[in-house]
């Protein structure tokens, strides 16, 4: 009977052994079939994403080529145009470049971060984290499928799958670019041109007439209609020559009109429009002012005529006029009473003081307070004007009232320095 429970036992436990190894070959062999269903998943995958990459990058590329004919005066307004809608480019590709360039012009006042080509960058990424996203769940469909007996093989299984499977094939797309000046980019102008535009200006003025006799004055004045678009070409061919142009008034005057009238004129005089020239009249010009705002000191002025030079490109000369200017606000930092003091006297030079102390009394100046006559004293008290020494007063009860400072920054502050 023992003999016989022996064997049985044997038998069942090589039952359950070749149970177990029928389970552990029946997992390989669903190992395999996952496999190659990953794989073919991979495949379909992968050709979505091929297929959207291309897309992309002939919208890139389109975007690219436009924007080399119009130029890299014209990618901000291309930008704008197009946003994120890569069917617009189709709109303009057909059109003659200056068609274009004019139908662009309508955007300049719109331009803003709109970036066509980092958005199509940042399309295709999400499409790659949408596509990966859905291999690496059709991966993980083998995991938890496993018993006790092959929980070994699944996790070997399901790395070996991993391993075989991968990741998508990604690519990039270099977005770096310079359009360069554009095709059909006009630089210079003829003298017929030069002729033309002046004919042009001088169609803005009409004859004087004499109100009385109604004659010709023989002097020519603005048209009324036209006076705004005058002073509008005056002001820049002002700004054009006092930045160094070297060229006569008649013929800054057509730099100005061919650029008003035609926006793809590139002319390189146009650069005095905004950067002035080492001989530039503006720099002496706005250095003078700088050394009048200095004597009177008047710190707006001088920042003023600082900005006036950044504005223009004259950075070294403003750094420059920048160090006097902060050295004068130091030095004003560091001024002595005594030096305060004289200073709000000789602003107050047409300011007459009443004769004698009764007379200065009934005037409306406060009344002479012995408690600050170490900062004002009772001389200088009666050279201020009423206004001055009010002003004074006030500042310095008010300080009285917060923190404590010395006698001089008091004057100083109270005299607004």
């Amino acid at each position: 009977m023992g003999l016989l429970s022996a064997r049985g036992f044997r038998g069942i436990a090589i039952g359950a052994l070749q149970g177990v190894e029928e389970k552990r070959n029946k997992m390989r062999e669903r190992i395999d079939l996952y496999k190659d269903k990953a794989l073919k998943k991979k495949e379909t995958i992968q050709l979505k994403y091929n297929a959207h990459y291309k897309e992309e990058k002939k919208n890139i590329d389109d975007f690219k080529s436009i924007a080399t004919k119009l130029g890299e005066d014209y990618v901000p307004m291309l930008n704008s145009f197009v946003g994120n809608d890569a069917s617009k480019l189709q709109a303009l590709s057909g059109m003659d470049v200056n068609a274009a360039r004019l139908e662009l012009d309508k955007y300049k006042d719109t331009v803003g971060d709109t970036n066509f080509i980092q958005s199509r960058q940042d399309d295709l990424n999400l499409k790659k984290e949408e596509l990966d996203t859905q291999l690496q769940n059709q991966v993980g469909l083998f995991k938890g499928t496993s018993s006790l007996f092959t929980r070994d093989i699944e996790r070997r299984g399901a790395k070996d799958i991993q391993t075989e499977v991968g990741t998508l094939d990604t690519k990039t797309i270099d977005g770096k670019f310079n359009a360069g000046r554009g095709i059909g980019i006009k630089e210079s102008l003829k003298l017929s041109e030069v002729q033309n535009n002046n004919r042009i200006y001088q169609d803005y003025f009409i004859d004087e007439v004499n109100d009385v006799t109604g004659d010709k004055t023989g002097n020519r004045i603005v048209n009324p209609d036209y006076a705004q678009d005058v002073a509008n070409i005056d002001q820049q061919v002002a700004e054009m020559i006092t930045n160094g142009f070297n060229g006569t008034n008649t013929q800054a005057i057509a730099e100005v009109i061919e650029m008003l009238n035609n926006p793809s004129y590139k002319g390189p005089n146009l650069s005095f429009l905004t950067q002035a020239s080492d001989d530039a009249p503006i720099i002496a010009i706005v250095q003078q002012e700088f050394e009048k705002n200095l004597i009177d000191r008047n710190v707006t002025g001088m920042k003023e005529d600082i900005a006036t030079l950044s504005t223009v490109g004259r950075e070294s000369e403003a750094e420059e006029l920048q160090k006097r200017l902060d050295e004068f606000l130091i030095a004003e930092q560091n001024l002595s009473t005594e030096e305060v003091v004289e200073r709000k006297k000789e602003e107050q030079k047409e300011y007459v003081a009443p004769e004698g102390k009764l007379e200065s009394l009934r005037t409306d100046k406060p009344k002479y307070n012995r408690k600050y006559k170490d900062i004002l004293p009772f001389s200088e008290w009666m050279d201020l004007s009423p206004e001055a020494v009010r002003e004074i007063y006030q500042r310095l009860r008010k300080e009285e009232r917060g923190d404590e400072k010395s006698g001089t920054d008091k004057v100083k502050e109270a005299l607004g320095l």
